[in-house]
């Protein structure tokens, strides 16, 4: 992006990373199948599984649901649900009862027997670190209910999200879906730092550089499909600023679409022509996730190896869309949009080459020149598209929100540029400012040459080739909230 002012007096300077890196990661519980109840000699007592119980994502096993020695009570029938009972359970060293019934089968598990090992339900999942929620409420473990009580006839639960290890994997039974499963048709390219992007994918999601040495590590997947984060801090020495995000991983096109560093001497700045990790992300993990956030301020940006043009990504005048997550950034003046599709970095300014998704603050520098993205006033947040220069751009108010959920897309059929932000629409302009020709180089945290970057926290974006529907933009809103169970998309 062409501007005549020096890139210190046009450009704020972001908020820093360091106040999201120093936070700990929060360990996260993985789900395991659940352990087949258990015939307990005599008239045996079947009980079934009850309460939400605790998050710890510890073997919900008798010990919490009927007693120190998993029974339900001393002489308890088991209750009317077979839940652990609603009253006798809990007893001191009861053995279930004589007679109990057991009850319906418990939806959160198998039938609880109450009794000796590995009864009461399955292994606690959900939890604060949890991937699954099998039992109880979305997010929580389903141990049977509180030692003693037995609760109520254990559902379930909706298919919850532990929080921290943000896995928000869906109830026992119910498949994993990235967004590019949501959308009809897939994606046309994909990047994460935070999980898979469509449920087929299962490679890695981004490569750690280790700045002392250049020595590099793949961080791939749990079995909820999230960032494994097991490794990181041995191969960092315990410091997330001891690393960089070396490599983002293509999730359709692995291989010739993954970003790195920029490289380049760009036309207005930075000067990333040293390579190695000069123009890399600092490795941050966000403390309200538990899970990475790519976290890009001047001069860190991305693009393909050689700012070679992407494959398989609709550019010129087709139709093209794209999505991102991430946070904006306080009172950070953008020059350009914070990712997209664009001509190569040492190509000629032309307007209509870029298409890049915005997120942006304010409309002049501390000079008073332009900005390639103005908003409404100085003071005024807004998304939309950047176009080279000739932008189509909505204001949503004068403080950032708190998450941003962007689709930008163009439709060649009516010939219009649409946005939504978390899930509503913000405007939809037939014709765009600018005659759309845009070229199919990915840049992330940089303009169409490379240059001016925007501060970016992003978790994940992916592009399409065909225009999303409302009704798609809307379930992309619940799949990320059910995956980032404590975050907002207000």
């Amino acid at each position: 992006m062409r501007t005549f002012v020096s890139v210190a007096s046009r450009i704020s300077t972001p908020k820093s990373a360091d106040s999201v890196t120093t936070e700990k990661l929060e360990q996260q519980t993985q789900a395991t199948p659940m352990k087949p109840a258990v015939l307990l000699s005599g008239a045996a007592l079947m009980l079934t599984l009850g309460g939400c119980g605790s998050s710890g994502g510890t073997t919900a096993s008798g010990g919490a649901t009927g007693g120190e020695t998993g029974s339900g009570g001393s002489t308890s029938s088991g209750g009317a649900t077979g839940s652990g009972g609603s009253t006798g359970s809990g007893g001191e060293t009861g053995s279930g009862g004589s007679t109990s019934s057991g009850g319906e089968t418990g939806n959160g598990g198998v039938i609880g027997s109450g009794g000796a090992t590995g009864s009461g339900g399955v292994i606690g999942s959900g939890g604060s670190g949890g991937s699954t929620s099998t039992g109880g409420q979305a997010g929580r473990t389903a141990t049977g209910g509180a030692p003693g009580s037995g609760g109520a006839k254990a559902s379930g639960g909706t298919g919850g999200a532990g929080t921290g290890g943000g896995s928000g994997a869906a109830g026992a039974g119910v498949p994993y879906q990235g967004p590019c499963d949501v959308v009809s048709g897939g994606c046309a390219e994909a990047f994460s730092v935070t999980r898979a992007m469509v449920a087929s994918y299962t490679g890695p999601l981004f490569q750690l550089g280790r700045t002392s040495d250049k020595t590099t590590l793949n961080v791939g997947q749990t079995s909820a499909h999230a960032a494994d984060l097991s490794t990181w801090s041995a191969f960092c020495n315990e410091n997330q600023s001891n690393c960089v995000v070396a490599k983002i991983y293509a999730q359709v096109h692995s291989g010739s679409n993954d970003l790195t560093p920029g490289v380049w001497n760009t036309p207005w700045k930075p000067d990333c022509s040293a390579g190695g990790y000069t123009c890399a992300s600092k490795f941050t993990i966000e403390s309200a996730t538990g899970l990475p956030i790519l976290t890009t301020v001047s001069p860190q940006e991305y693009a393909l190896s050689g700012d070679n043009f992407a494959t398989g990504i609709n550019g010129g005048t087709k139709a093209m869309g794209i999505m991102y997550n991430g946070k904006p950034v306080a009172n950070s003046v953008y020059c350009c949009g914070v990712i997209g599709l664009t001509h190569k970095y040492n190509a000629t300014d032309t307007h209509g080459t870029d298409f890049m998704l915005a997120l942006a603050y304010g409309w002049r520098d501390s000079g008073g020149c332009c900005i390639a993205v103005n908003c409404g006033s100085s003071t005024s947040y807004c998304v939309g598209a950047e176009e080279e220069e000739d932008n189509d751009l909505a204001d949503y108010g004068t403080s950032p929100v708190a998450n941003a959920l962007v689709v930008t897309q163009f439709d060649p059929t009516s010939n219009a540029v649409s946005t939504f932000l978390n899930g509503t629409q913000k405007f939809s302009h037939s014709p765009p400012k600018a005659q759309l020709n845009a070229g199919t180089a990915i840049h992330l945290g940089g303009g169409g040459d490379l240059s001016q970057p925007d501060a970016v926290l992003m978790r994940e974006a992916f592009f399409t080739n065909a225009v999303m529907s409302s009704s798609t933009v809307t379930a992309l809103k619940a799949n990320a909230v059910a995956f980032y169970p404590s975050l907002t998309f207000p």
